[in-house]
């Protein structure tokens, strides 16, 4: 089983500022937020941990092994969120109508060093698939980013959800099975830990 997390917020998810590779911190509710999913992994069995190596990624998946009296196995740069490159730091509403396509347009050449998402696609799935095939019958929980797991799940559904379908809410979990070098989904997108835990504070 292979549990795909996005990690929780931070100031720029708050404020609605572009990201991408930018090395962005948790704030004070995405280490809630990550606490609360922390809470949630608690009973279940994870035998190995990884994160993108922003830290925001790794700072979630801090928070799960602490819980789980285990490390972080590795932070891995072929795990990061897309690089939005010289538009990173801008507003997402200046971003969405300089370019409204952006988040489903497939062209590889991109202007202002902006990662295509095929290319984003292909070390995602090169990396996730290389982590299941060396973790053979283990239980593994990775922690990476927005566009970058909705481009997996869209290879994964074959375009039938993930990418220009679907917004991933900070810290949910999707859940996938690789066996005989086929990926096969389970849930998508469950941030219930954290509506209950909103709701109950």
């Amino acid at each position: 089983m292979l549990y795909l997390v996005r990690h929780g917020q931070t100031d720029w998810n708050k404020n609605g500022l572009v990201q991408g590779q930018t090395d962005i911190s948790l704030n004070s509710t995405g280490v809630e937020q990550a606490q609360a999913l922390a809470k949630r992994f608690q009973k279940e069995n994870i035998d190995v941990i990884y994160a993108s190596d922003l830290k925001r990624a790794y700072g979630t998946a801090e928070e799960i092994a602490k819980v789980k009296n285990m490390r972080v196995s590795e932070g891995l740069r072929e795990l990061r969120e897309r690089s939005f490159g010289e538009l990173e730091g801008a507003e997402i509403p200046l971003l969405q109508e300089k370019f409204p396509n952006l988040g489903t347009d497939w062209k590889e050449d991109l202007p202002l060093n902006i990662e295509s998402l095929g290319n984003m696609q292909k070390r995602m799935v090169k990396e996730l698939t290389n982590i299941m095939t060396h973790h053979q019958g283990e239980d593994v929980l990775v922690v990476s980013h927005g566009a970058a797991i909705n481009v997996f799940i869209h290879y994964v559904t074959s375009g039938e959800n993930g990418t220009g379908k679907m917004v991933l809410a900070n810290t949910a979990v999707s859940t996938f099975t690789f066996e005989n070098k086929k990926w096969a989904i389970g849930t998508l997108n469950d941030a219930s830990h954290w509506i209950k835990e909103a709701k109950s504070s």
